[in-house]
C-alpha cells in the first residue's frame, strides 16, 4: 500500500495526477526523476509552483529522501502513460474536483475582454509535445480546414487556448485570431499571460471559469478543466494512437452526468466527415 502520490509533471498530467491522488486519499508529493540534485530540485520547484495552489496539501520531495519517496509513493503518471488507470479509477476521478482557496484568487488576471457569456475555448493544433504520449505534436494536431465551419458560427466568442511562443509565433497567432475572430489571452490585455506556456496555471483561473465550452486538441487545458471545471462541456479531440484512454475518461464523466465528448482521429480519418461530426457535436453541446 502506497503512502503518498508522486506528482512528477507540472502541467496537464500533473492536474490528472493531483486529482487521482485526491480521490485515492493520498498526499501529493512534488517529485522528480532527474538524476542530479540541481535538476531534481528545479523540477520539484516547478511542479510545486504550478500545482500547489490547487492542492494545498502538496509537499516537496527533497533530494536526500528521493529513494524513500520513490519506494513508498505511487507514480501516477507512469501508470497513466502505461494505460494502467482502470475504469474504476476513472470513475472515481470523474467525481473529484480541484479548486483554489479564496486567498489564491486575489490579484489574478480578470480577462475583461471576454464575452459576458458563451465563451468557447478553441485549440485547433498542438505546436509542442513532450513526446510521452507516444505521438508527436504534429500527429496530435488537425488541419485548420477541419475547423473552418466555426468561422460561420454566430453567438460564440472563440478563445484561443493553444500554447505558442510569445515572439516567434506572434504573427501567425494574430493571423489566426483574425481568421477565426478569436480572443487571445494576453494579446489585448493581461500581457503577462500571452503564449500560455511557462505561465503559472492559476493565472488562467478567471479565464476558465468564464467558459461555456471547449473544443479542440487534448492538452493541459483539457485536464485543467476536467479537474477544476468538470461542469464545462468539452469536445476533446485526440489521436487514437496516443496512450491516454480518452474513451474511458469520456465514459466515466458521462456516467457522472458531465457533458464530455471525446472524438478520436488518425491518419486514415476522413477529415470532412470529422469536421461535420465536430460541428454537429458542438451544435448539440454548446
Amino acid at each position: 500500500m502506497k503512502n503518498f502520490a508522486l506528482i512528477t509533471e507540472g502541467f496537464g498530467h500533473g492536474f490528472a495526477c493531483v486529482n487521482l491522488a485526491k480521490v485515492a486519499n493520498l498526499t501529493p508529493v512534488a517529485f522528480s526523476m532527474k538524476d542530479t540534485k540541481e535538476a531534481f530540485t528545479a523540477e520539484v520547484e516547478q511542479i510545486f509552483n504550478n500545482l500547489s495552489a490547487f492542492a494545498p496539501e502538496m509537499v516537496k520531495a527533497c533530494w536526500e529522501e528521493r529513494d524513500t519517496y520513490h519506494k513508498n509513493g505511487w507514480d501516477i503518471r507512469a501508470d497513466l502513460l502505461a494505460g494502467k488507470i482502470t475504469d474504476e479509477m476513472w470513475q472515481a476521478f470523474a467525481t473529484g474536483k480541484l479548486t483554489l482557496a479564496d486567498e489564491n484568487r486575489k490579484g489574478l488576471p480578470q480577462f475583461n475582454g471576454l464575452a459576458e457569456d458563451d465563451n468557447i475555448l478553441f485549440i485547433p493544433q498542438k505546436l509542442k509535445s513532450d513526446g510521452h504520449c507516444g505521438i508527436t505534436a504534429e500527429q496530435q494536431s488537425l488541419p485548420l480546414e477541419v475547423f473552418y465551419p466555426l468561422q460561420m458560427q454566430e453567438g460564440h466568442q472563440l478563445v484561443l487556448g493553444q500554447h505558442f511562443h510569445k515572439v516567434n509565433d506572434r504573427d501567425s497567432v494574430v493571423e489566426l485570431a483574425k481568421d477565426f475572430n478569436l480572443y487571445v489571452p494576453g494579446l489585448t490585455e493581461n500581457e503577462e499571460v500571452f503564449g500560455i506556456r511557462g505561465v503559472q496555471h492559476i493565472k488562467y483561473w478567471n479565464l476558465y471559469r468564464q467558459l461555456s465550452g471547449s473544443i479542440g486538441i487534448a492538452g493541459t487545458h483539457t485536464w485543467y478543466m476536467l479537474t477544476c471545471f468538470p461542469e464545462v462541456p468539452q469536445i476533446i479531440l485526440f489521436n487514437k494512437n496516443g496512450v491516454e484512454d480518452w474513451k474511458g475518461i469520456e465514459k466515466a464523466y458521462q456516467a457522472a452526468g458531465r457533458q464530455i465528448l471525446c472524438i478520436g482521429f488518425d491518419d486514415k480519418t476522413n477529415l470532412q466527415q470529422l469536421s461535420e461530426e465536430i460541428m454537429n457535436s458542438a451544435n448539440r453541446l454548446f
